[in-house]
C-alpha cells in the first residue's frame, strides 16, 4: 500500500520527525521560491508558501512555517549548528 501522505517540503526536520512517529510518507520537492516578501507578515508569508505548495499539485494539502525573532522573520536554518 502506497503512503497515503505526501511531504511537499524540503525540509529534513518534518522527514525526521514523520520518521521517528513511524508515519509513512513519500516526500516531493515543491519548485517555488520560499524568500518572504518585503512586507509580508509571517502568517501570511505561511500562508502564501502553503498555498503554492497546493497549487504546484493539487493533490497535497499544503502547510508551512516560519521563524520569527523580535516580530522579524528571520529565514530557516537549515540546520542544528545554524539554529544556535
Amino acid at each position: 500500500m502506497p503512503p497515503l501522505l505526501i511531504l511537499s517540503s524540503t525540509s529534513t526536520y518534518l522527514k525526521e520527525l514523520l520518521a521517528r512517529r513511524q508515519i509513512p510518507f513519500d516526500a516531493i520537492t515543491p519548485d517555488i521560491d520560499e524568500t518572504p516578501e518585503a512586507v509580508e507578515s509571517p502568517e501570511a508569508t505561511a500562508l502564501r508558501l502553503a498555498l503554492e505548495k497546493v497549487r504546484a499539485d493539487a493533490s497535497l494539502i499544503g502547510s508551512d512555517q516560519v521563524t520569527i525573532l523580535d516580530d522579524e522573520q528571520i529565514g530557516k536554518p537549515g540546520n542544528h549548528k545554524n539554529a544556535l
